[in-house]
């Protein structure tokens, strides 16, 4: 016996997927590329600040014990050991080891799959970025890709907004 929640975070982990409550019903999303909806520039953003944090080297993992359902083992729950070598040399602490679990999973190149994603996340996707925004940000759901166009960062600005006029002919 399991809480509910965890079955079902559980079963979305089956297809890289998240669930989460919105409009008073369960919805789940993906991990699969696709186009950006918004972008959000210093122009939309709340006094145009956008905070910057980033994940520590010392804590990017490089190596998953991930384990699934043997088939040829009568389905007993078998670990398979997938790294990122190049990771493993980078990282200053050597090994940095978590352990997954695929979810329905009876095939070992399943479960390897599983866990060169978990791996590709932890050693790319090293980047957070919060800021607020007016309600022009209403309409964004949990999992969809936004633009970040921030002129600070990037010296050069590709928009942002009118804040007075001089003269009407202008």
């Amino acid at each position: 016996a399991t809480e509910l929640y965890k079955v079902l975070k559980d079963m979305a982990s089956m297809f890289t997927g998240m669930i989460y409550w919105m409009d008073g019903k369960l919805t789940t999303i993906i991990d699969t590329p696709s186009d950006p909806v918004y972008n959000f520039t210093k122009g939309n953003v709340i006094d145009g600040q956008f905070n910057y944090e980033t994940t520590g080297r010392k804590t990017r993992i490089n190596q998953v014990a991930v384990t699934y359902n043997d088939p040829e083992n009568s389905f007993k729950p078998t670990a398979v050991l997938v790294e990122d070598r190049e990771a493993i040399l980078k990282s200053p602490n050597g090994v940095i080891q978590e352990n997954a679990v695929a979810f329905g999973c009876t095939s070992e190149s399943q479960a390897v799959r599983y866990g060169k994603w978990k791996l590709f996340t932890a050693q790319n996707q090293t980047e957070i970025i919060s800021f607020q925004t007016s309600l022009a940000g209403n309409f964004l759901r949990p999992g969809d890709v936004i633009n970040i166009q921030n002129a600070d960062r990037s010296s050069i600005m590709y928009s942002g907004r009118i804040k007075s006029i001089t003269d009407a002919n202008t």
